[in-house]
C-alpha cells in the first residue's frame, strides 16, 4: 500500500523504487506490458497449475479510450460482472463466467474490497502522467460534480492497484498519449514483464 500511495502521490522515482524492489524480493510483483495478450498469455500460464487461483481484468468505469485496445469497461459489458460478481470471482477457470478468461472487466465499483490471486490492471486514460504529475484531463465528466475530482481518480487506481495478493500486472496501451504514463510506472521500479 505504502508504493501504491506514494506512486499515486507523486513521490520520487528513486525512493519508489527501493520499495518495488523489497517487494518484488519478497515475492509480491507489479509488472508492466504493453501488449494485452502478453499480459493474458504470462497470467495463464504462471496460475496453469494452480486450480484454486484467479485472476481477473480489472479497469477504472471512467476510462474512454480502453475498448478500442480489447478492453471493454463500458458500462453495459460491466453490469454483467456486477449482476454475477460472485461468479466472477469464484468459479472454476473453466467456467464462461471466471475472472481467469481474462475478457469481462470488473472495474472500482465491483471490486473495491475483494481480491485476486493476481489482477490485470488495464490503465486507462482517465489518470495520465503529463509533465511530471497526474492529469485527469480525459476523465470526462463527473454528475453531480465532484469536490476534488483528483483525488477520487487517484482513489480508484489504489484500489484497483490493491487488487492483487500475489501482485498486479498493469497493461498499459501502445498509444504514444499514454507513453508518459508508461514511463512513469517503469521509472517507480515497475519491471517489465
Amino acid at each position: 500500500h505504502q508504493f501504491v500511495a506514494g506512486l499515486l502521490d507523486g513521490e520520487s522515482a528513486s525512493g519508489l523504487c527501493k520499495l518495488a524492489d523489497e517487494l518484488h524480493e519478497g515475492g509480491h510483483r507489479f509488472l508492466l506490458t504493453r501488449s494485452l495478450d502478453l499480459a493474458r498469455d504470462y497470467l495463464r500460464e504462471r496460475y496453469a497449475d494452480a486450480k484454486f487461483a484467479r485472476y481477473g481484468l480489472v479497469a477504472s468505469s471512467k476510462d474512454k479510450w480502453l475498448p478500442s485496445f480489447g478492453v471493454d469497461n463500458s458500462y453495459f459489458a460491466t453490469r454483467r460482472v456486477n449482476e454475477r460478481i460472485g461468479a466472477w470471482y469464484n468459479a472454476v477457470p473453466s467456467d464462461p463466467q471466471s475472472c481467469c478468461h481474462l475478457e469481462t472487466v470488473a472495474t472500482e465499483f465491483s471490486s473495491q474490497g475483494l481480491e485476486l490471486d493476481c489482477a490485470l490492471l488495464a490503465w486507462g486514460s482517465d489518470l495520465l502522467w503529463a509533465n511530471d504529475d497526474w492529469s485527469i484531463k480525459h476523465s470526462g465528466g463527473n454528475r453531480p460534480p465532484l469536490r476534488d475530482p483528483m483525488t477520487v481518480r487517484k482513489n480508484v487506481y489504489r484500489v484497483l492497484m490493491t487488487r492483487g495478493r500475489d501482485g498486479t500486472v498493469v497493461y498499459v496501451p501502445d498509444d504514444r498519449r499514454m507513453d508518459q504514463t508508461f514511463d512513469r510506472l517503469r521509472a517507480t521500479g515497475i519491471r517489465e514483464l
